[in-house]
């Protein structure tokens, strides 16, 4: 049978370098592995599939003409038109197969009845590098295989060309490898038709001989065969295409295809079989005349068309070599112009070269006058700072001759006044914006702790003290001589659960309080940076003495409500010791200069308030209930009335309690869930009052929980804030002295050191300015009331 891979594929021109040719057979299924060994060991490889389709042929011998239009239409549509349609499909399979693996794939078939052969002739035809195929049927797959079994693949391995390099493997697994060589040897283009000195025009030319023989042998049992009309089957495989168009075959007999096989049974007599004998001889002597014709005429046919295949394959290869002159001449002409192209920036460059070097004649003039006028600012400068020095000193000598001479007049007071002399009165000291911004860094945002409608709050190291720093807002038209007369009544407001205002700096107008390291109550109750939850018993501590820091902030004269009270202003120090900030802050602002309306901060105000803007008493007790509620359900403070008042409402107070504060007891939970729902109340003058209720309810709470074990072992462990210790003796210090470094020094302690002639600090061991000591009133203050506190 002729190839048809002309008919389907054309001139295809392939890479060899990158297309890897595997070998498929019918079988899906069986020849996936093999396929799969090709695609994990090519990786990037372009895979074409070769395939050899091996034609089926109903055929038959008739006594007539031959009838062509029947032969078309039957062989043709009935036989190849289904088989192409299946191997089209079989085709597409491979190539899904390849698609859904993300190779580049392509097809390659052929119909020949010998595989093997097929395989050799596509190699031949595109000089195939690179081939892959199937070494054994699977059955004959194991591990000890090293040999091919397969009879194709060992036909292949024999007679492929030597150029070619082909794998062999079974069931995903290398089993033989037949290494090629390159020999130098060019392409060579393949006819439609095998040569005469084929075996397949050999076979053609003994099957007809013998079929003409054995019509003419005059044994009976043919001559039978041929009158009862059985005619003899001959395969299609074994006949060139020429012969259906040359007319040869019409001295044969008529070919047509045999849809079923019947017997034709005649009762002639013996005149007739003695004419047809006759008959016989005489066709025999005419059919070797047309055979030998017709092998000429095969002959000239064949080598008329090898010439126009070489003749077609020269021109196919000059059109490709006048393509690649196109190519190259119009590569030749783009690098034209980017030499060109190059030449002109050089050219370009070599300008503006010219025009830096004459620029850098000018900078570098510049650059010697800056110089001069830099090392004129320098000389200036030094001397300024020398200035500065000399007026620093001053300054600090007047200070300290001006707070030597407060603390006379301090005790000469007391002493005309007949006071206790022992107790030395808090002063509030003043900073300047140079001592504020050093301390903040710049006021980096990094160091920023808080934010609100009062103001941004810093910490800082101010005096070599750990602060916190409130820098107020710029609005409104308060003079500095307010400013500074609402400071100084608010730094003689000193409670435990205050938190103590150090100094200011009217400059900046802002407030220097002191710094609590563990975090704020609102931090602790959502338990951010995974901290542990609060228990029970420090809630209720902690909500006793916010009672009572409100309590003295009310009973003070004037009195001074908090004003702005809510979780994130109670600060826990490290002995969980709660401690109110911004406490009258608003009297350092303007009424009317500042709003907050975000619902975090508006639930815990006075909805009075958010009416009137009129800070009193009950807006206070209105923000504690809301605390009080907070530290019992540990909820979220939207909707957490209403959520508290169901619960009781319904008996299911036990649900909104916050277990992970332990095991509260329920009776006085309950109690304070009520004491809390009184404080919330929408009318001002039916909220209960600190003193003769809150304080009733808290106070006893509060002395339980202390005298509780737990509470007790807590107490234990509490320690002095580090900036209490005396930095020479490591003991809380009793009369705290502020040394020229800047340390804070036991007065016993630093006056020992200075008087063993020592004239360097203890802590930085650099040379001190002078040996003068201020007292630290204000940390003296503090250090008296956390040990009044413990």
């Amino acid at each position: 049978m002729g190839s048809l891979v002309e008919e389907i594929e054309g001139d295809r021109e392939y890479d060899f370098e990158d297309v890897i040719f595997v070998a498929v057979g019918k079988n899906v299924e069986k020849s996936k592995t093999t396929l799969d060994w090709a695609v994990d060991n090519f990786p990037g490889k372009k895979i074409c599939v070769l395939h050899v389709h091996r034609p089926t042929h109903v055929l038959a011998l008739t006594d007539g003409k031959l009838v062509r239009s029947k032969l078309k239409q039957h062989a043709v549509e009935a036989v190849q038109k289904p088989e192409r349609q299946r191997l089209q499909e079989r085709l597409d399979e491979y190539l899904l197969i390849l698609d859904h693996s993300g190779v580049q794939a392509d097809a390659l078939w052929i119909e020949m009845d010998s595989v093997e052969k097929g395989i050799l002739d596509i190699m031949a035809r595109h000089n195939i590098r690179w081939l892959v195929m199937g070494a054994a049927a699977d059955k004959y797959y194991s591990k000890k295989l090293v040999e091919l079994k397969s009879k194709k693949a060992i036909f292949v391995c024999q007679n492929a060309p030597v150029s070619c390099h082909i794998w062999f493997a079974c069931k995903g697994r290398l089993i033989y490898t037949r290494v090629g060589r390159k020999d130098g040897s060019s392409r060579e283009i393949a006819t439609p038709s095998p040569p005469m000195d084929s075996p397949l025009r050999t076979e053609q030319a003994e099957m007809l001989s013998e079929s003409m023989l054995r019509e003419r042998s005059p044994e009976p049992q043919e001559d039978a065969n041929v009158v009862r009309g059985n005619l003899r089957p001959i395969s299609l495989r074994s006949v060139h295409p020429n012969l259906l168009s040359n007319g040869v075959v019409d001295t044969y007999g008529s070919i047509m295809l045999q849809m079923d096989e019947e017997e034709y049974q005649g009762q002639a007599s013996n005149e007739t079989d003695q004419q047809l004998q006759v008959s016989t001889i005489d066709d025999h002597n005419l059919k070797q005349e047309v055979f030998a014709e017709t092998m000429k005429r095969w002959k000239e046919e064949n080598d008329a068309i090898e010439a126009a295949c070489k003749a077609k394959a020269l021109e196919s290869l000059c059109v490709k070599e006048m393509s690649r002159r196109k190519e190259m001449v119009e590569l030749l002409e783009r690098e034209k112009q980017e030499v060109q192209k190059m030449k002109d920036q050089h050219d370009e460059f070599i300008k503006e070269l010219q025009m830096v070097k004459d620029q850098k004649t000018i900078l570098e003039s510049q650059i010697v006058e800056s110089q001069r006028a830099v090392e004129g600012l320098e000389e200036k400068m030094f001397s300024a700072v020398g200035l500065l020095i000399s007026f620093k000193k001053k300054r600090d000598d007047l200070r300290i001759e001006h707070e030597n001479a407060i603390r006379v007049l301090k005790n000469l007071r007391k002493l005309v006044n007949g006071g206790d002399s022992s107790f030395p009165g808090s002063q509030i000291l003043e900073f300047s914006f140079v001592e504020i911004n050093n301390a903040t860094r710049d006021f980096d945002p990094s160091w920023k702790i808080g934010e609100g409608k009062y103001g941004s709050v810093y910490k800082g190291l101010l005096r070599h003290m750990n602060v916190a720093i409130k820098m107020l807002p710029s609005y409104g038209s308060q003079s500095l001589f307010e400013f500074e007369n609402e400071v100084e009544i608010l730094s003689r407001i000193r409670h435990p659960n205050l938190v103590t205002i150090i100094g200011t700096c009217p400059e900046s107008r802002s407030v220097v309080f002191e710094y609590l390291r563990n975090s704020s109550l609102e931090e602790r109750l959502a338990c951010k940076n995974k901290s542990p939850p609060l228990p029970w018993q420090t809630r209720i501590r902690v909500a006793s003495e916010i009672c009572s820091a409100l309590i003295f902030l009310h009973s003070n004269k004037p009195c001074i409500p908090h004003g702005n009270l809510k979780p994130s202003k109670v600060l826990l120090d490290s002995n969980f010791v709660s401690k109110l900030i911004d406490s009258g802050i608003y009297r350092l602002i303007p009424q009317g200069k500042s709003t907050d309306t975000s619902a975090s901060s508006s639930v815990y105000m006075d909805p009075v308030y958010l009416e009137n803007g009129e800070v009193t008493r009950e807006s206070d007790v209105y923000s504690f209930g809301m605390i009080l509620l907070r530290l019992l359900t540990g909820r979220s403070a939207l909707g957490i009335l209403n959520d508290v008042k169901c619960s009781i409402e319904t008996e299911n107070f036990n649900m909104v309690l916050d277990r992970t504060a332990g095991n509260w007891p329920l009776e006085e939970a309950q109690l304070l869930a009520h004491l809390a729902i009184r404080c919330c109340d929408t009318q001002p003058l039916d909220r209960p009052d600190f003193v003769s209720e809150i304080w009733s309810v808290l106070g006893p709470m509060r002395d339980s929980c202390v005298n509780s074990a737990s509470c007790l072992e807590a107490k234990e462990l509490r320690c002095a804030p580090s900036h209490f210790v005396c930095p020479i003796f490591q003991e809380v210090m009793k009369d705290p002295l502020i040394a020229a470094d800047g340390f804070t020094y036991e007065a016993n302690a630093i006056r020992g050191w200075l008087d063993s002639g020592h004239d360097r600090s203890p802590m930085t061991n650099l040379k001190l300015e002078h040996c003068n000591l201020v007292p630290n009133y204000a940390l003296l203050q503090a250090i008296q009331e956390w040990q009044q506190q413990y």
